[in-house]
């Protein structure tokens, strides 16, 4: 065995929560890849540091994934799952690195300055993705969907509408109503939550029947149109 470690420089083992150490793990576990070859081990004291064992066959390739994914390379699952671990940073007011078996960092999350915070705005919007979770006891009702990069959209709904959500349970629905979004660093909004007024099931049909489609409404006159694509794209639900 060779090993990994997450050092979470502002934070020690007595403040981080369960519930949070978890989290943690959770998006380790998805960006090192390869999971029944990584074994987590334990929690050092000082700053917190998540140990974790890799089988010697492995350990190269590991080392490929994270020095891979900062430059947008590997799996969507890998992707999404560094995002996250600089997201729970973020929310915790700490940076990180990944150290390696020698302790050198191979991968380092910067710690966001406290000026630096998102703008997070209340407005209603829409999302879609595979609704796959409609969940909860409570009278507002977790509802999760997935994205089409992989990403979770966070949603709740009254228990009437879930009610008729979870008919379309693994199928891909548009969802509107308030919400609250982050401005991204780079450009553009991510939700963070969404509260369900209205959906809608979207149907997904092949290409060639798009196109069978537009023949029946009178030809592919894709000249004559100034957005084919959209034309498209609205046939298609």
């Amino acid at each position: 065995m060779k090993k990994l470690t997450l050092k979470l420089n502002d934070r020690t083992p007595e403040t981080l929560s369960m519930k949070r150490l978890g989290q943690y793990i959770a998006h380790l576990s998805d960006m090192l890849g390869e999971v029944e070859h990584v074994h987590f081990d334990s929690v050092s004291r000082g700053s917190a540091k998540l140990n974790v064992d890799i089988e010697d066959l492995h350990y190269e390739k590991v080392l490929a994934h994270v020095r891979e994914v900062p430059n947008g390379i590997g799996a969507k699952k890998q992707q999404l799952a560094y995002r996250n671990l600089q997201q729970l940073m973020d929310e915790d007011g700490t940076g990180g690195a990944i150290l390696n078996d020698t302790q050198t960092s191979i991968l380092s999350f910067r710690k966001r300055a406290d000026d630096d915070r998102p703008l997070v705005v209340k407005k209603t919007g829409a999302v879609q993705g595979r609704l796959y979770l409609v969940g909860g006891k409570d009278e507002t009702v977790p509802v999760r969907l997935e994205g089409a990069n992989g990403e979770t959209l966070h949603c709740e709904a009254t228990m009437a509408m879930a009610q008729q959500l979870s008919a379309l349970l693994f199928q891909q629905i548009r969802v509107a109503g308030p919400g609250l979004w982050e401005r991204l660093p780079e450009g553009g909004w991510k939700l963070r939550k969404l509260k369900i007024e209205s959906y809608q099931e979207l149907e997904t049909t092949s290409f060639g029947d798009v196109v069978s489609r537009l023949q029946a409404v009178g030809g592919l006159k894709w000249a004559d149109m100034e957005d084919p694509q959209g034309v498209a794209k609205d046939l298609r639900g």
